[in-house]
Protein backbone atom coordinates (compact mmCIF):
# COMPACT_ATOMS: atom_id res chain seq x y z
CA UNK A 1 0.00 0.00 0.00
CA UNK A 2 2.75 2.59 1.12
CA UNK A 3 4.49 1.86 -2.55
CA UNK A 4 0.83 2.99 -3.77
CA UNK A 5 1.57 6.62 -2.95
CA UNK A 6 5.58 6.05 -3.35
CA UNK A 7 4.34 5.56 -6.79
CA UNK A 8 1.95 8.00 -7.48
CA UNK A 9 5.22 10.57 -7.09
CA UNK A 10 6.64 8.28 -9.81
CA UNK A 11 3.48 9.13 -11.80
CA UNK A 12 3.87 12.45 -11.53
CA UNK A 13 7.50 12.28 -12.56
CA UNK A 14 6.58 10.57 -15.68
CA UNK A 15 4.43 13.68 -16.73
CA UNK A 16 7.71 14.52 -18.25
CA UNK A 17 9.80 11.54 -19.06
CA UNK A 18 8.85 10.82 -22.41
CA UNK A 19 9.03 14.75 -23.46
CA UNK A 20 12.21 13.40 -25.50
CA UNK A 21 10.54 11.55 -28.11
CA UNK A 22 9.89 12.31 -32.05
CA UNK A 23 6.34 11.32 -32.74
CA UNK A 24 3.86 12.89 -35.55
CA UNK A 25 -0.20 13.96 -34.75
CA UNK A 26 -2.11 17.16 -35.18
CA UNK A 27 -1.06 20.36 -33.03
CA UNK A 28 -3.68 21.36 -30.47
CA UNK A 29 -5.11 25.19 -30.44
CA UNK A 30 -2.63 25.84 -27.45
CA UNK A 31 0.79 24.96 -29.24
CA UNK A 32 2.90 26.79 -31.93
CA UNK A 33 4.65 25.66 -34.84
CA UNK A 34 7.96 25.56 -33.41
CA UNK A 35 6.87 23.53 -30.29
CA UNK A 36 8.18 19.89 -29.55
CA UNK A 37 4.74 18.09 -30.46
CA UNK A 38 4.55 14.44 -28.61
CA UNK A 39 1.55 11.84 -29.67
CA UNK A 40 2.46 8.83 -27.87
CA UNK A 41 1.83 6.20 -25.68
CA UNK A 42 3.36 3.14 -24.11
CA UNK A 43 4.27 1.85 -20.36
CA UNK A 44 7.39 2.11 -18.13
CA UNK A 45 7.48 0.42 -13.91
CA UNK A 46 3.69 -0.18 -13.83
CA UNK A 47 2.64 3.17 -15.38
CA UNK A 48 0.69 3.27 -18.54
CA UNK A 49 0.95 6.67 -20.41
CA UNK A 50 -0.90 8.20 -23.34
CA UNK A 51 0.70 11.50 -24.29
CA UNK A 52 -1.57 14.10 -26.51
CA UNK A 53 -0.47 16.94 -28.46
CA UNK A 54 2.30 17.29 -25.57
CA UNK A 55 4.13 20.57 -26.21
CA UNK A 56 7.27 21.72 -24.95
CA UNK A 57 8.47 24.83 -24.84
CA UNK A 58 10.67 25.63 -27.67
CA UNK A 59 12.62 28.27 -25.54
CA UNK A 60 13.62 25.71 -22.96
CA UNK A 61 17.20 26.06 -22.43
CA UNK A 62 18.74 22.39 -21.17
CA UNK A 63 22.52 23.29 -19.65
CA UNK A 64 24.48 19.93 -18.47
CA UNK A 65 27.85 18.83 -18.46
CA UNK A 66 27.08 18.04 -22.26
CA UNK A 67 27.35 20.99 -23.18
CA UNK A 68 28.67 23.24 -20.47
CA UNK A 69 31.03 23.51 -17.93
CA UNK A 70 29.26 24.67 -14.55
CA UNK A 71 31.39 27.12 -12.47
CA UNK A 72 28.91 28.75 -10.02
CA UNK A 73 28.72 27.10 -6.71
CA UNK A 74 25.90 25.13 -4.91
CA UNK A 75 24.71 28.02 -2.62
CA UNK A 76 24.61 30.68 -5.79
CA UNK A 77 22.59 28.60 -7.96
CA UNK A 78 20.28 28.04 -5.06
CA UNK A 79 19.84 32.14 -4.92
CA UNK A 80 19.21 31.77 -8.55
CA UNK A 81 22.23 32.78 -9.85
CA UNK A 82 24.05 30.57 -12.82
CA UNK A 83 27.58 30.44 -13.87
CA UNK A 84 29.04 28.67 -16.85
CA UNK A 85 30.94 28.10 -20.24
CA UNK A 86 28.83 26.86 -23.02
CA UNK A 87 30.41 24.18 -25.57
CA UNK A 88 28.41 25.80 -28.36
CA UNK A 89 26.95 29.24 -30.25
CA UNK A 90 24.05 27.98 -30.55
CA UNK A 91 23.56 27.54 -26.45
CA UNK A 92 24.59 30.94 -26.10
CA UNK A 93 22.40 32.57 -28.60
CA UNK A 94 19.03 30.80 -26.66
CA UNK A 95 20.01 32.43 -23.14
CA UNK A 96 18.15 35.69 -23.55
CA UNK A 97 15.61 36.95 -20.59
CA UNK A 98 12.58 35.32 -20.53
CA UNK A 99 13.79 32.12 -22.03
CA UNK A 100 13.74 29.10 -19.65
CA UNK A 101 16.57 27.69 -18.15
CA UNK A 102 16.97 23.62 -17.47
CA UNK A 103 20.19 22.87 -15.76
CA UNK A 104 21.15 19.55 -14.27
CA UNK A 105 23.93 20.45 -12.02
CA UNK A 106 26.87 17.82 -11.96
CA UNK A 107 25.68 15.89 -8.68
CA UNK A 108 22.53 15.70 -10.88
CA UNK A 109 20.58 18.33 -9.23
CA UNK A 110 17.91 20.24 -11.69
CA UNK A 111 17.26 24.10 -11.63
CA UNK A 112 13.88 24.94 -13.35
CA UNK A 113 13.99 28.97 -13.95
CA UNK A 114 12.86 31.73 -15.68
CA UNK A 115 15.91 33.84 -17.62
CA UNK A 116 15.93 37.47 -15.72
CA UNK A 117 19.26 38.60 -16.70
CA UNK A 118 22.14 37.79 -18.94
CA UNK A 119 25.85 38.98 -18.48
CA UNK A 120 27.97 37.30 -21.15
CA UNK A 121 31.65 37.33 -21.55
CA UNK A 122 33.32 35.27 -24.75
CA UNK A 123 31.46 32.09 -23.93
CA UNK A 124 31.23 32.32 -20.12
CA UNK A 125 27.81 33.18 -18.94
CA UNK A 126 25.78 34.27 -15.49
CA UNK A 127 22.41 34.07 -15.56
CA UNK A 128 20.09 35.90 -13.23
CA UNK A 129 16.60 34.04 -12.30
CA UNK A 130 13.43 34.04 -11.05
CA UNK A 131 11.27 31.10 -10.03
CA UNK A 132 9.13 29.24 -13.28
CA UNK A 133 6.46 27.52 -13.43
CA UNK A 134 5.08 24.29 -14.84
CA UNK A 135 3.37 25.87 -17.55
CA UNK A 136 6.44 27.51 -18.41
CA UNK A 137 7.40 23.97 -19.74
CA UNK A 138 4.97 22.77 -21.40
CA UNK A 139 3.00 24.75 -23.79
CA UNK A 140 0.10 22.67 -24.02
CA UNK A 141 -1.46 18.95 -24.69
CA UNK A 142 -2.14 16.12 -21.96
CA UNK A 143 -1.18 13.57 -20.23
CA UNK A 144 -3.10 10.49 -19.45
CA UNK A 145 -1.71 7.91 -17.16
CA UNK A 146 -2.69 4.63 -14.87
CA UNK A 147 -0.54 3.33 -12.77
CA UNK A 148 -1.03 -0.40 -11.08
CA UNK A 149 1.01 -0.69 -8.26
CA UNK A 150 1.33 -4.73 -7.90
CA UNK A 151 3.54 -4.37 -11.54
CA UNK A 152 5.16 -0.89 -9.99
CA UNK A 153 6.66 -3.32 -6.81
CA UNK A 154 7.50 -5.60 -9.15
CA UNK A 155 9.32 -2.99 -11.08
CA UNK A 156 11.12 -1.50 -7.98
CA UNK A 157 12.36 -4.81 -6.99
CA UNK A 158 13.86 -5.33 -10.09
CA UNK A 159 16.34 -2.21 -9.15
CA UNK A 160 18.56 -1.30 -6.91
CA UNK A 161 17.54 1.14 -5.13
CA UNK A 162 18.05 2.31 -1.75
CA UNK A 163 14.66 1.56 -0.83
CA UNK A 164 15.20 -1.83 -1.54
CA UNK A 165 18.48 -2.14 -0.10
CA UNK A 166 16.83 -1.02 3.10
CA UNK A 167 14.87 -3.98 3.06
CA UNK A 168 17.78 -6.37 3.92
CA UNK A 169 16.86 -8.12 7.33
CA UNK A 170 13.21 -7.76 6.00
CA UNK A 171 11.01 -10.69 5.85
CA UNK A 172 11.12 -10.64 1.86
CA UNK A 173 7.52 -11.69 0.97
CA UNK A 174 6.72 -8.75 2.87
CA UNK A 175 4.17 -6.84 0.05
CA UNK A 176 4.38 -2.75 1.09
CA UNK A 177 2.12 -1.41 -1.99
CA UNK A 178 -0.43 -4.07 -1.52
CA UNK A 179 -1.68 -4.47 1.71
CA UNK A 180 -2.22 -8.39 2.22
CA UNK A 181 -2.28 -9.22 5.70
CA UNK A 182 -3.82 -12.69 7.13
CA UNK A 183 -2.35 -13.42 10.69
CA UNK A 184 -3.88 -14.22 14.01
CA UNK A 185 -2.92 -11.62 16.63
CA UNK A 186 -4.40 -12.86 20.72
CA UNK A 187 -4.32 -10.79 23.81
CA UNK A 188 -6.36 -11.77 26.76
CA UNK A 189 -8.40 -14.77 25.27
CA UNK A 190 -9.28 -12.78 22.30
CA UNK A 191 -8.12 -13.38 18.78
CA UNK A 192 -8.03 -11.34 15.56
CA UNK A 193 -7.36 -12.05 11.84
CA UNK A 194 -7.93 -9.13 9.66
CA UNK A 195 -7.68 -11.02 6.91
CA UNK A 196 -7.33 -8.06 4.62
CA UNK A 197 -6.33 -7.45 0.87
CA UNK A 198 -6.22 -4.39 -0.63
CA UNK A 199 -5.09 -3.08 -3.87
CA UNK A 200 -5.10 -0.46 -6.29
CA UNK A 201 -4.52 1.44 -9.52
CA UNK A 202 -3.72 5.57 -9.79
CA UNK A 203 -5.36 7.11 -12.90
CA UNK A 204 -4.94 10.77 -14.01
CA UNK A 205 -5.31 13.12 -17.31
CA UNK A 206 -3.51 16.58 -16.52
CA UNK A 207 -3.41 19.46 -19.33
CA UNK A 208 -1.19 22.35 -19.66
CA UNK A 209 -1.70 25.76 -20.63
CA UNK A 210 1.24 28.32 -21.48
CA UNK A 211 2.84 30.07 -18.30
CA UNK A 212 0.05 28.77 -15.79
CA UNK A 213 1.26 28.05 -12.18
CA UNK A 214 -0.85 25.00 -12.05
CA UNK A 215 -2.49 22.53 -14.82
CA UNK A 216 -4.84 23.84 -16.24
CA UNK A 217 -6.73 20.47 -16.37
CA UNK A 218 -6.72 17.88 -13.63
CA UNK A 219 -8.26 14.27 -13.53
CA UNK A 220 -7.42 12.04 -11.13
CA UNK A 221 -9.06 9.28 -9.28
CA UNK A 222 -8.15 6.06 -7.58
CA UNK A 223 -9.75 2.94 -7.57
CA UNK A 224 -8.95 0.71 -4.84
CA UNK A 225 -10.22 -3.21 -4.72
CA UNK A 226 -10.25 -4.27 -1.39
CA UNK A 227 -12.09 -7.46 0.50
CA UNK A 228 -11.75 -6.75 4.10
CA UNK A 229 -12.88 -9.93 6.09
CA UNK A 230 -11.67 -9.84 10.21
CA UNK A 231 -12.35 -12.75 12.12
CA UNK A 232 -13.01 -12.48 15.65
CA UNK A 233 -12.58 -15.14 18.57
CA UNK A 234 -13.02 -15.12 22.05
CA UNK A 235 -12.14 -17.95 24.44
CA UNK A 236 -14.81 -17.10 26.89
CA UNK A 237 -17.04 -14.41 28.72
CA UNK A 238 -15.40 -10.81 28.06
CA UNK A 239 -16.21 -7.26 28.42
CA UNK A 240 -13.74 -5.35 26.97
CA UNK A 241 -12.35 -2.74 24.31
CA UNK A 242 -9.23 -3.48 22.27
CA UNK A 243 -7.48 -0.91 20.32
CA UNK A 244 -4.51 -2.21 17.39
CA UNK A 245 -2.63 -0.43 14.90
CA UNK A 246 -1.79 -2.46 12.54
CA UNK A 247 0.77 -0.29 10.94
CA UNK A 248 2.66 -1.30 13.97
CA UNK A 249 3.12 -4.66 11.79
CA UNK A 250 4.89 -2.71 9.21
CA UNK A 251 8.63 -3.77 9.92
CA UNK A 252 9.54 -0.75 11.94
CA UNK A 253 13.11 0.61 10.04
CA UNK A 254 10.95 0.50 6.63
CA UNK A 255 8.09 2.65 8.61
CA UNK A 256 11.17 4.93 9.89
CA UNK A 257 12.39 5.47 5.95
CA UNK A 258 8.59 6.29 4.70
CA UNK A 259 7.77 8.19 7.73
CA UNK A 260 11.20 9.88 8.59
CA UNK A 261 13.29 9.95 5.63
CA UNK A 262 12.79 11.80 2.14
CA UNK A 263 12.91 9.38 -0.56
CA UNK A 264 14.91 10.80 -3.48
CA UNK A 265 14.10 9.05 -7.32
CA UNK A 266 15.58 10.03 -10.43
CA UNK A 267 13.04 9.33 -13.67
CA UNK A 268 15.37 8.74 -16.54
CA UNK A 269 13.86 10.89 -19.96
CA UNK A 270 16.56 10.28 -22.14
CA UNK A 271 18.99 13.18 -23.51
CA UNK A 272 16.55 16.07 -23.64
CA UNK A 273 15.33 16.45 -20.59
CA UNK A 274 17.76 14.11 -18.59
CA UNK A 275 16.62 12.73 -15.07
CA UNK A 276 13.84 14.07 -13.48
CA UNK A 277 13.95 14.25 -9.61
CA UNK A 278 11.10 13.72 -7.57
CA UNK A 279 11.23 13.69 -3.65
CA UNK A 280 8.58 11.50 -1.76
CA UNK A 281 8.02 10.99 1.91
CA UNK A 282 5.21 9.36 4.30
CA UNK A 283 3.57 12.42 6.68
CA UNK A 284 1.27 9.46 8.13
CA UNK A 285 0.41 5.98 8.13
CA UNK A 286 -2.47 4.69 10.22
CA UNK A 287 -4.07 1.33 10.09
CA UNK A 288 -6.19 1.39 13.29
CA UNK A 289 -8.72 -0.90 14.64
CA UNK A 290 -11.09 -0.72 17.68
CA UNK A 291 -13.12 -3.89 18.70
CA UNK A 292 -15.75 -3.11 21.94
CA UNK A 293 -16.51 -7.16 23.02
CA UNK A 294 -19.44 -7.84 25.05
CA UNK A 295 -19.72 -11.65 25.14
CA UNK A 296 -20.93 -14.42 27.59
CA UNK A 297 -19.37 -17.51 26.48
CA UNK A 298 -16.86 -18.58 24.12
CA UNK A 299 -17.65 -16.95 20.63
CA UNK A 300 -16.43 -16.77 17.29
CA UNK A 301 -17.70 -14.28 14.42
CA UNK A 302 -16.75 -13.16 10.66
CA UNK A 303 -17.75 -10.52 8.42
CA UNK A 304 -17.21 -10.32 4.87
CA UNK A 305 -17.43 -7.39 2.29
CA UNK A 306 -15.42 -7.02 -0.66
CA UNK A 307 -15.81 -4.98 -4.15
CA UNK A 308 -14.30 -1.82 -5.49
CA UNK A 309 -14.24 2.25 -4.76
CA UNK A 310 -13.50 4.79 -7.30
CA UNK A 311 -12.98 8.04 -5.79
CA UNK A 312 -11.38 11.48 -7.15
CA UNK A 313 -11.92 14.85 -8.52
CA UNK A 314 -11.54 16.45 -12.06
CA UNK A 315 -10.74 19.84 -11.67
CA UNK A 316 -10.99 22.34 -14.68
CA UNK A 317 -8.93 26.18 -14.73
CA UNK A 318 -10.57 27.98 -17.80
CA UNK A 319 -11.00 24.97 -20.07
CA UNK A 320 -14.00 25.70 -22.08
CA UNK A 321 -17.04 23.91 -22.10
CA UNK A 322 -15.83 21.69 -18.47
CA UNK A 323 -17.08 22.06 -14.93
CA UNK A 324 -15.15 20.59 -11.81
CA UNK A 325 -16.76 17.82 -10.60
CA UNK A 326 -15.70 15.05 -7.68
CA UNK A 327 -15.48 11.71 -9.41
CA UNK A 328 -17.23 8.41 -6.93
CA UNK A 329 -18.45 5.14 -7.63
CA UNK A 330 -19.15 2.93 -5.26
CA UNK A 331 -19.31 -0.83 -5.83
CA UNK A 332 -18.29 -2.60 -2.12
CA UNK A 333 -21.07 -4.86 -1.19
CA UNK A 334 -20.84 -7.58 1.52
CA UNK A 335 -20.16 -11.17 0.81
CA UNK A 336 -21.34 -12.98 3.72
CA UNK A 337 -21.96 -12.35 7.76
CA UNK A 338 -21.54 -15.87 10.12
CA UNK A 339 -23.70 -15.89 12.42
CA UNK A 340 -21.17 -18.79 14.27
CA UNK A 341 -21.73 -18.99 17.94
CA UNK A 342 -21.66 -14.93 18.70
CA UNK A 343 -23.35 -14.98 21.84
CA UNK A 344 -23.52 -10.92 22.82
CA UNK A 345 -22.38 -7.58 21.21
CA UNK A 346 -19.27 -7.44 18.90
CA UNK A 347 -18.73 -3.43 17.39
CA UNK A 348 -15.81 -2.94 15.43
CA UNK A 349 -13.94 -0.20 13.43
CA UNK A 350 -11.01 -1.23 10.73
CA UNK A 351 -9.52 2.18 8.70
CA UNK A 352 -7.11 2.63 6.46
CA UNK A 353 -5.38 6.45 6.49
CA UNK A 354 -1.93 7.52 4.24
CA UNK A 355 -0.92 10.93 4.19
CA UNK A 356 2.17 11.70 1.88
CA UNK A 357 3.74 14.75 0.22
CA UNK A 358 5.11 14.40 -3.21
CA UNK A 359 7.49 17.68 -4.78
CA UNK A 360 9.40 17.60 -8.16
CA UNK A 361 12.32 19.02 -9.53
CA UNK A 362 13.69 19.49 -5.86
CA UNK A 363 12.33 22.56 -5.44
CA UNK A 364 8.85 24.01 -4.73
CA UNK A 365 7.59 24.48 -7.97
CA UNK A 366 4.77 21.97 -7.47
CA UNK A 367 4.16 19.58 -4.82
CA UNK A 368 1.17 17.77 -4.08
CA UNK A 369 -0.59 16.46 -0.60
CA UNK A 370 -3.49 14.12 -0.31
CA UNK A 371 -5.11 12.49 2.18
CA UNK A 372 -7.51 9.28 1.78
CA UNK A 373 -9.23 7.30 4.75
CA UNK A 374 -11.44 4.09 4.28
CA UNK A 375 -12.71 1.27 6.09
CA UNK A 376 -15.53 -0.50 7.65
CA UNK A 377 -17.68 -0.18 11.14
CA UNK A 378 -19.56 -2.78 12.34
CA UNK A 379 -22.29 -3.91 15.02
CA UNK A 380 -23.57 -7.02 14.87
CA UNK A 381 -25.14 -9.03 18.16
CA UNK A 382 -26.17 -12.91 18.70
CA UNK A 383 -28.25 -14.94 21.49
CA UNK A 384 -26.38 -12.94 23.86
CA UNK A 385 -29.32 -10.10 24.82
CA UNK A 386 -31.33 -10.74 28.28
CA UNK A 387 -34.41 -8.85 26.72
CA UNK A 388 -34.32 -10.59 23.24
CA UNK A 389 -32.59 -13.36 23.80
CA UNK A 390 -32.98 -15.13 20.43
CA UNK A 391 -31.91 -12.00 18.48
CA UNK A 392 -29.24 -11.77 15.62
CA UNK A 393 -28.62 -8.41 14.18
CA UNK A 394 -25.73 -7.21 12.29
CA UNK A 395 -25.30 -3.80 10.60
CA UNK A 396 -22.20 -3.01 8.15
CA UNK A 397 -21.02 0.29 6.74
CA UNK A 398 -18.36 1.38 4.77
CA UNK A 399 -17.25 4.40 4.67
CA UNK A 400 -14.40 6.74 3.10
CA UNK A 401 -13.03 10.44 2.38
CA UNK A 402 -10.27 12.22 0.87
CA UNK A 403 -8.79 15.31 0.52
CA UNK A 404 -6.33 16.51 -1.67
CA UNK A 405 -4.10 19.93 -2.01
CA UNK A 406 -1.88 21.34 -4.88
CA UNK A 407 0.73 24.27 -4.60
CA UNK A 408 3.79 26.16 -6.07
CA UNK A 409 6.45 28.57 -5.17
CA UNK A 410 5.36 27.53 -1.75
CA UNK A 411 1.61 28.35 -1.80
CA UNK A 412 -1.21 26.53 -1.70
CA UNK A 413 -3.28 26.94 -5.26
CA UNK A 414 -6.32 24.80 -4.97
CA UNK A 415 -7.94 22.00 -2.17
CA UNK A 416 -10.65 20.05 -2.39
CA UNK A 417 -11.94 17.29 0.17
CA UNK A 418 -13.76 14.53 -1.49
CA UNK A 419 -17.04 13.11 -0.78
CA UNK A 420 -17.41 12.14 3.09
CA UNK A 421 -19.85 8.72 2.72
CA UNK A 422 -21.00 6.11 4.68
CA UNK A 423 -22.45 3.04 2.58
CA UNK A 424 -24.36 0.57 4.13
CA UNK A 425 -23.34 -2.81 3.32
CA UNK A 426 -25.83 -5.06 4.76
CA UNK A 427 -28.43 -4.89 7.92
CA UNK A 428 -29.54 -8.29 8.80
CA UNK A 429 -31.81 -9.10 11.51
CA UNK A 430 -33.51 -6.67 14.27
CA UNK A 431 -32.74 -5.20 17.64
CA UNK A 432 -33.50 -2.70 19.08
CA UNK A 433 -31.23 -0.78 21.15
CA UNK A 434 -32.86 0.02 24.26
CA UNK A 435 -30.99 0.72 27.81
CA UNK A 436 -32.56 1.74 31.42
CA UNK A 437 -30.80 4.90 33.16
CA UNK A 438 -32.66 4.96 37.32
CA UNK A 439 -32.22 5.96 40.67
CA UNK A 440 -31.33 10.01 39.93
CA UNK A 441 -29.83 11.33 43.07
CA UNK A 442 -27.52 14.04 43.43
CA UNK A 443 -25.93 16.26 46.26
CA UNK A 444 -26.13 20.08 46.81
CA UNK A 445 -26.12 22.75 44.31
CA UNK A 446 -22.83 24.39 43.92
CA UNK A 447 -21.79 27.42 45.72
CA UNK A 448 -21.34 29.58 42.42
CA UNK A 449 -23.12 30.07 39.20
CA UNK A 450 -21.92 27.09 36.50
CA UNK A 451 -22.85 29.36 33.60
CA UNK A 452 -24.66 33.44 33.81
CA UNK A 453 -25.47 34.35 37.14
CA UNK A 454 -28.55 32.09 37.80
CA UNK A 455 -27.21 28.83 36.67
CA UNK A 456 -26.01 25.98 39.23
CA UNK A 457 -24.28 22.61 39.25
CA UNK A 458 -24.81 19.80 40.72
CA UNK A 459 -23.07 16.31 40.52
CA UNK A 460 -25.42 13.60 39.96
CA UNK A 461 -25.45 9.83 40.48
CA UNK A 462 -27.22 7.49 37.81
CA UNK A 463 -27.19 3.77 38.15
CA UNK A 464 -27.65 2.05 34.58
CA UNK A 465 -28.48 -1.15 32.47
CA UNK A 466 -27.64 -2.31 29.20
CA UNK A 467 -29.70 -5.64 28.04
CA UNK A 468 -26.19 -7.30 27.23
CA UNK A 469 -24.33 -9.25 29.84
CA UNK A 470 -21.41 -7.32 31.58
CA UNK A 471 -21.81 -4.35 29.27
CA UNK A 472 -20.39 -1.17 30.68
CA UNK A 473 -20.56 2.58 29.77
CA UNK A 474 -17.68 2.91 27.57
CA UNK A 475 -17.72 6.55 26.01
CA UNK A 476 -19.44 9.57 26.06
CA UNK A 477 -23.40 10.30 26.46
CA UNK A 478 -25.86 12.67 25.16
CA UNK A 479 -28.32 13.71 26.98
CA UNK A 480 -31.54 15.82 25.93
CA UNK A 481 -34.37 17.30 28.66
CA UNK A 482 -36.54 20.00 29.00
CA UNK A 483 -36.30 22.45 32.32
CA UNK A 484 -39.11 24.28 34.04
CA UNK A 485 -39.13 26.89 36.86
CA UNK A 486 -41.42 26.50 39.60
CA UNK A 487 -43.74 28.56 38.29
CA UNK A 488 -44.64 26.47 35.15
CA UNK A 489 -42.65 28.74 32.71
CA UNK A 490 -40.15 26.96 30.51
CA UNK A 491 -36.27 27.77 31.31
CA UNK A 492 -34.77 25.36 28.39
CA UNK A 493 -36.21 23.31 25.73
CA UNK A 494 -34.76 20.52 23.75
CA UNK A 495 -31.34 21.37 25.67
CA UNK A 496 -28.77 18.73 24.40
CA UNK A 497 -25.48 18.15 26.50
CA UNK A 498 -22.74 15.51 26.57
CA UNK A 499 -22.02 13.76 29.29
CA UNK A 500 -18.46 12.80 30.19
CA UNK A 501 -19.32 9.90 33.03
CA UNK A 502 -16.67 9.48 36.33
CA UNK A 503 -16.55 6.71 38.63
CA UNK A 504 -17.72 4.09 36.10
CA UNK A 505 -18.88 0.55 37.77
CA UNK A 506 -20.56 -1.71 36.72
CA UNK A 507 -24.19 -0.45 37.42
CA UNK A 508 -23.47 3.58 38.12
CA UNK A 509 -21.74 6.94 37.07
CA UNK A 510 -21.17 10.37 38.29
CA UNK A 511 -21.44 13.59 35.94
CA UNK A 512 -21.85 17.25 36.63
CA UNK A 513 -25.47 18.66 35.63
CA UNK A 514 -25.73 22.06 35.46
CA UNK A 515 -29.64 23.30 35.90
CA UNK A 516 -30.49 27.39 35.43
CA UNK A 517 -33.09 28.52 37.56
CA UNK A 518 -35.69 31.57 37.16
CA UNK A 519 -34.90 35.30 38.55
CA UNK A 520 -37.64 36.37 40.60
CA UNK A 521 -35.98 40.26 40.57
CA UNK A 522 -32.38 41.59 41.19
CA UNK A 523 -31.69 40.09 44.56
CA UNK A 524 -33.60 37.01 44.11
CA UNK A 525 -33.45 33.80 42.43
CA UNK A 526 -35.98 31.17 42.11
CA UNK A 527 -35.10 28.23 44.81
CA UNK A 528 -36.52 25.25 42.45
CA UNK A 529 -35.83 23.96 39.00
CA UNK A 530 -37.70 20.72 37.29
CA UNK A 531 -36.18 18.72 34.30
CA UNK A 532 -38.55 16.76 32.09
CA UNK A 533 -38.82 15.25 28.58
CA UNK A 534 -35.28 13.47 29.48
CA UNK A 535 -33.54 11.29 26.58
CA UNK A 536 -30.16 9.54 26.77
CA UNK A 537 -28.05 8.19 24.50
CA UNK A 538 -24.80 6.77 24.31
CA UNK A 539 -22.30 6.60 21.18
CA UNK A 540 -23.71 3.09 19.72
CA UNK A 541 -27.10 4.32 19.66
CA UNK A 542 -28.59 2.91 22.66
CA UNK A 543 -31.45 4.86 23.81
CA UNK A 544 -33.31 5.12 27.35
CA UNK A 545 -36.77 7.34 27.20
CA UNK A 546 -36.61 8.95 31.08
CA UNK A 547 -35.26 8.15 34.24
CA UNK A 548 -36.58 4.65 35.82
CA UNK A 549 -37.62 5.51 39.60
CA UNK A 550 -36.50 2.38 41.44
CA UNK A 551 -39.97 3.08 43.72
CA UNK A 552 -42.32 2.43 41.34
CA UNK A 553 -40.43 1.10 38.32
CA UNK A 554 -42.02 3.68 36.19
CA UNK A 555 -40.46 6.96 34.74
CA UNK A 556 -39.95 10.23 36.65
CA UNK A 557 -42.75 12.48 35.31
CA UNK A 558 -39.98 15.17 36.44
CA UNK A 559 -36.73 15.52 38.56
CA UNK A 560 -37.24 18.13 40.96
CA UNK A 561 -33.91 20.02 41.62
CA UNK A 562 -33.66 22.41 44.68
CA UNK A 563 -30.75 25.29 45.04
Amino acid sequence: MKNFYLFLSLAFALLITSCNDDSHGDLSSAVTPSSRVINKSGSADGVDYTLKNLAINPNLVKISSKNAIITSSKSEMQNGRFSFQVLSDEIGEKLVPGNILYLVSENDIVYFRKINQVSPSGNSYTVETTEAYIGDLFNGGSIELSVNTQEAEKALKSRNTSLIAAREGYNNSFTFDIFNHIGEYKSGGYTLNPNTSISSTLSMKIGFGKSLILPNEIEVYYQINQAINPYFSFDGATNKKYSYDLAQNIPANLLDLLKKIEIDIDIPTGDFLGDIPATISIDEINIPMEVEANVSKSSHFAINSNGTLKIGFAYYNGVPGKTSHFIYENSITRAKVAEADLAGEVISDMKISIKPKIKLFDTNLLDVKGNITFGLNTFSIGNGSLTQPNAFASVGNFYSSGTFSFGALGLTLYTTDIFKENKELWNIGSFTKTMTFSNFRNGKASILPCSGLTSYSYEVTLDYKYPITGKMLSGDLVMTYDVYADNGTVLETGKTITISPRNITANSFNFSLCVPFRRINILSIAKTSYIRNITIKDANDYTATGIINPATNSPYTQITLTR
